[in-house]
């Protein structure tokens, strides 16, 4: 089933802040030309994405998925990163 430009999603865009995203890594632009920011938008978990990310300071560079879940007062991204797989 395709969805189209008319539903209505779960989250709006404008609902979320961007500006907070980007400072530790994660950007719009980037999230739409994956072609994973409809699917974000709709409350459904992306497919595995390579974040490189700066957390508390630190740069981290990771495999995740990525879902907005309804926070108090503002959609909350939820990162949920991919353990890597052991070749031995």
């Amino acid at each position: 089933m395709t969805k189209t430009d008319n539903e209505k999603k779960p989250f709006d865009i404008s609902a979320i802040n961007w500006e907070e995203l980007a400072q530790i890594g994660i950007h719009k632009d980037k999230l739409e030309e994956s072609g994973e920011l409809e699917t974000l938008l709709s409350g459904e978990e992306t497919g595995i994405i390579p974040l490189q990310l700066v957390l508390l300071g630190i740069d981290v560079d990771m495999d995740a998925t990525l879902q907005l879940v309804e926070g108090t007062d503002s959609p909350v991204l939820e990162i949920k990163g991919i353990k890597p797989v052991s070749l031995n």
